[in-house]
């Protein structure tokens, strides 16, 4: 009984010198001027931090608070993935499928692409240019105007890119037959109760949504530097970036993931947690699986990695591949460095 009791209270003793650590962590870098968000840690299913710092709108005020949305930016690239690949398990598609047997319209240069090529950016597809963002653009008009091959790359070798995962949201649209939101409302946000997450819309007011500010300063700058306002349509990223969520609701997706809720064990091995590159991406910080980054390099044990970066909305993800360590973050000023961030947070539990 005693050594019960002394176990569990060393158990308590260390989770409070984390949850200690952290917050000081964070504290440290608000008041640097290099963070403004929300972070979560969890442990084996129990939080060991929750930290909010800053202001959701810097114009009236408005604190973050845990019931805050955010824009998760490239993040949303691992929802895409999963609906993907829950597709490929039903026998709606297959991962050699060519995206132009379900987009008749692409350009000719690009019906050779297949869905596995757009789900690692192996599509050879051209980078979009910024006024893909600076007018409204539906799925299919996005498609339209900017899918292009580039030329200038005879070996359509890894890129990261946008464009891929806007052409895999059209392709869900039209095997589904429904709109991206009501897809991944209906495959992902409500079996997991994901009740704070969504697809952002700017034909609508999304309520408790953080306003995006940034200055490109990315941890080195201060806390007198100006803000700006984003200014971009979000909405035209689709399944490239244009969710939001908060924490809480992003560590229920992480438990999806654990208990295969979402996706089988065979296939979230096969893909999700499976490198399919034999390159490791220094940029990116690990190997390209479906989804997510494997980076078995920069750490002490392997992690999966998921991030976003859109102007002021800047968003990791970093657990281990049994899920049982989890850190998220979300911001909506780019003021921090949340590689660095991560890492010291990651590692301080």
């Amino acid at each position: 009984m005693r050594r019960f009791l002394f176990v569990c209270l060393l158990a308590l003793a260390t989770q409070a010198f984390a949850q200690n650590k952290i917050a000081a962590l964070t504290t440290a870098e608000y008041e640097a001027g290099h963070f403004n968000g929300t972070l979560l840690a969890v442990r084996n299913g129990r939080v060991v931090s929750q930290v909010n710092r800053g202001s959701a709108n810097f114009q009236f005020g408005v604190p973050i608070d845990a019931d805050t949305r955010f824009p998760i930016a490239s993040m949303t690239k691992l929802f895409t993935a999963i609906l993907v690949l829950q597709l490929v398990e039903k026998g709606q598609l297959k991962l050699d499928d060519r995206a132009a047997s379900y987009l008749p319209d692409l350009p000719v240069a690009c019906r050779a692409i297949t869905i596995r090529e757009l789900l690692t950016h192996t599509s050879g597809l051209k980078n979009e240019p910024v006024k893909a963002y600076q007018a409204a653009y539906s799925t299919a008009e996005f498609v339209r105007n900017f899918v292009a091959k580039d030329s200038t790359k005879q070996v359509a070798a890894f890129n990261y890119n946008n464009v891929d995962y806007i052409v895999l949201t059209r392709v869900l649209e039209m095997v589904t037959k429904k709109p991206f939101a009501a897809v991944v409302q209906a495959a992902i946000l409500t079996p997991l109760q994901m009740h704070d997450s969504g697809v952002i819309a700017e034909a609508r007011i999304i309520p408790r949504l953080a306003y995006g500010y940034h200055n490109y300063t990315f941890g080195n700058g201060s806390a007198k530097d100006t803000l700006r306002n984003d200014r971009r349509y979000l909405a035209n990223y689709a399944g490239a970036g244009a969710l939001y969520s908060t924490t809480a609701d992003l560590y229920k997706l992480v438990q999806g993931l654990k208990a295969h809720t979402l996706l089988s064990a065979k296939t979230s091995a096969e893909y999700l947690l499976k490198p399919q590159q034999a390159n490791f991406l220094d940029y990116a910080r690990g190997y390209p699986t479906i989804g997510f980054f494997y980076n078995d390099k920069m750490v002490a044990h392997p992690i999966l990695e998921r991030r976003g970066s859109i102007d002021g909305f800047n968003s990791v993800l970093l657990t281990d591949k049994d899920f049982t360590k989890v850190v998220i973050i979300l911001t909506n000023t780019d003021q921090a460095d949340l590689e660095k961030f991560g890492d010291k947070v990651y590692n301080a539990f």
